[in-house]
C-alpha cells in the first residue's frame, strides 16, 4: 500500500514530465512510421506536423486513420489457395499480347495496361449505356426476374425507397425460385438507408454481407477505407456497371432530388472479370468462396458476331487500397500518354492529384483538346470549393472546364481519341484513387466513344464555362477559403 501511495506522489509530482516523455516517444514513434511507410512527401510532411503539434491526439489520429492495414495485410486477406485458383482463371492466364484490331499508337499502351494491371483485354463484347435510373433500373430489375442460376450484386448506397423495395422485391422473388442470390453492401453506404435495405433483404432470406463493417467485435475498422464499386452480374450471361447507387433519386423523372448518372449492360466474355472481382469481394469480406458460372456463347451469338467486322475490345481494372493498389491512376496517365486528338472526362469530383494535372498539361502542350465537365453544385459543399481552388491552375495550357448546370451529375466517364472509353466508378479524387474499391472497364470501340461522345457534348450545351477573367474576380474570401478547404484535399 506505502508503495502505491508512494507511486502516486511520484505521478503528482512529475505528471508534466511524465506526459512529456510520453508525448516525444510517441511522436518520435510515429515520425518514424510515417518516414518508413509513406511515400508521399507532402503527405508525410502533414503528418509529422500533426503528430508534432498535437501531443498525443495527433499520433492517436495517425494511428487510426494514417495507415492502410488492408494494404499491408493484403497476403492474409488473399491466402494462397484462393490466390492459385485466380491464377487459373481465364483473366490470370499468361498469354501473349493481343492488340486486336486497335490502331498501332495504342499498342505501346496496351504493353503498358498488361505490366499495370495483368488482365487480358478480351474481343466480343457489347456495352449498352443506359441514361440514369429511368433507364437502368427496369433493364436491371427484367436481368433479375429473368435469373435461373446466380445472381450477384454490390452496391456502395442502396436506398430503402421505392427503387429499393423494387430492387428488394426482385432479389426475394429471384431467391424464392431457387436462384442463388448473394449481395454485398458497404459498411458505410448501407447506412444511407438506415441499414432497412439490409434488414429487408435478410428478413426475406437472400444472403447478403457487409463490406467492412464500421463496428466489428473482431478488427478495428476504418471510414475511410470503402467499396465504391456498383455490380450486377446474372447467370454470367449480362452484368451492369457503373457509378449509378440504388436510389430513387436517379429516377429523373420523378425525383425530388434528381442526380444524373450513366450506367452500362454489358455482354460477352468481359463479364468473367467483373464477377470474378466480386467474387474476392465476397471472399474478402465473409471468407467464403462462391463459385459463379463462367460466360459462354451460344450458336446464335457466335453467328451473330462473324457477321460482324470488329466488336469491343474491353477489360476491367479494379483498384483499392490492397494489393491492386493505383492501378486506376496509372491507367488513366497511360491513356493521356496516348492521346493525339481530343481527351474528353465527366466526373461528379474533380481534384486531381499533381501528377494528373502533369499529364492533363503534357496532352494539352502536344496540341490536344481536353475538355472536362463538372457540376456546378455537387452534394458536398467542401468539395465544390476544393475544386474552384484548382481550377486557375488546371485551366492553363488550354483546358477547358465546364459547369453542367444539370442538378449534381453523378456521371463518369473518360474518352479518347474516338476509341477508347473509361466507365466505371470512379471519381477523379483522392478518395477514389487512394482509399476506395473501385472497379472500372477499359475500353476500345468507334461506335460506344461516339455515343458516349453524344452524351458528353449534350451536357457540354447545358454548361458554363470556367473563365479565367472569372476565377481572378473571385472575392478574396472565397480565394482564401477554398484554398484553405484545398490543403486537405489528399485525404478528402
Amino acid at each position: 500500500m506505502q508503495i502505491f501511495e508512494a507511486l502516486l506522489e511520484w505521478i503528482t509530482i512529475h505528471w508534466v514530465t511524465i506526459i512529456v516523455v510520453f508525448h516525444i516517444s510517441l511522436s518520435l514513434m510515429t515520425s518514424v512510421h510515417v518516414l518508413l511507410f509513406k511515400e508521399n512527401e507532402r503527405t508525410s510532411l502533414a503528418w509529422i506536423g500533426l503528430v508534432v503539434l498535437s501531443p498525443v491526439i495527433g499520433s492517436m489520429f495517425y494511428w487510426l486513420f494514417g495507415i492502410n492495414r488492408i494494404k499491408r495485410s493484403a497476403q492474409k486477406k488473399h491466402p494462397q489457395t484462393l490466390k492459385q485458383k485466380l491464377k487459373e482463371d481465364l483473366r490470370y492466364q499468361v498469354r501473349p499480347i493481343e492488340f486486336h484490331w486497335l490502331p498501332r499508337n495504342w499498342h505501346s499502351a496496351i504493353i503498358a495496361g498488361h505490366n499495370i494491371h495483368p488482365v487480358n483485354y478480351l474481343t466480343d463484347n457489347n456495352i449498352e449505356p443506359l441514361i440514369n435510373g429511368d433507364m437502368a433500373y427496369p433493364a436491371m430489375i427484367q436481368s433479375i426476374n429473368s435469373a435461373k442460376h446466380y445472381i450477384v450484386l454490390s452496391s456502395y448506397i442502396f436506398d430503402y425507397d421505392s427503387i429499393g423495395h423494387q430492387f428488394v422485391e426482385a432479389l426475394a422473388q429471384a431467391h424464392q425460385r431457387g436462384v442463388i442470390v448473394n449481395v454485398l453492401l458497404d459498411g458505410i453506404g448501407v447506412g444511407y438507408s438506415w441499414h432497412k435495405s439490409d434488414r429487408a433483404l435478410k428478413k426475406l432470406g437472400v444472403k447478403t454481407a457487409r463490406f467492412l463493417p464500421a463496428i466489428s467485435l473482431t478488427s478495428i475498422r476504418f471510414i475511410n477505407l470503402r467499396n465504391h464499386r456498383k455490380i450486377l452480374c446474372v447467370d454470367g450471361k449480362m452484368a451492369y456497371i457503373g457509378g449509378m447507387n440504388v436510389s430513387q433519386n436517379n429516377v429523373i423523372k420523378s425525383s425530388k432530388h434528381p442526380i444524373d448518372d450513366v450506367h452500362f449492360k454489358v455482354t460477352g466474355p468481359v463479364i468473367d472479370q467483373i464477377s470474378q472481382v466480386f467474387i474476392e469481394d465476397w471472399f474478402f469480406a465473409t471468407r467464403e468462396l462462391i463459385k459463379f458460372p463462367k460466360y459462354k456463347v451460344n450458336k446464335y451469338q457466335d453467328k451473330a458476331k462473324k457477321t460482324c467486322d470488329k466488336s469491343i475490345v474491353a477489360r476491367v481494372i479494379q483498384d483499392g487500397p490492397d494489393e491492386h493498389h493505383n492501378r486506376i491512376r496509372w491507367t488513366l496517365i497511360n491513356a493521356l500518354v496516348s492521346a493525339k486528338n481530343n481527351v474528353k472526362i465527366m466526373t461528379p469530383y474533380f481534384i486531381p492529384d499533381q501528377t494528373l494535372i502533369t499529364s492533363l498539361h503534357a496532352a494539352a502542350l502536344r496540341g490536344v483538346s481536353v475538355e472536362i465537365i463538372v457540376p456546378k453544385y455537387s452534394n458536398i459543399l467542401f468539395v465544390d470549393w476544393v475544386m474552384a481552388a484548382n481550377f486557375s491552375r488546371i485551366i492553363e495550357h488550354g483546358i477547358k472546364i465546364y459547369k453542367n448546370n444539370r442538378p449534381f451529375d453523378h456521371s463518369k466517364i473518360m474518352l479518347i481519341d474516338d476509341i477508347w472509353s473509361f466507365i466505371g466508378s470512379s471519381n477523379w479524387d483522392a478518395r477514389s484513387l487512394e482509399f476506395n474499391f473501385e472497379i472500372n472497364m477499359e475500353c476500345f470501340d468507334t461506335e460506344l466513344n461516339t455515343k458516349l461522345t453524344a452524351l458528353f457534348d449534350s451536357k457540354k450545351q447545358n454548361a458554363t464555362p470556367v473563365l479565367a477573367s472569372d476565377l481572378k474576380g473571385l472575392a478574396t474570401y472565397k480565394k482564401i477559403r477554398n484554398n484553405f478547404f484545398r490543403l486537405f484535399s489528399p485525404y478528402l
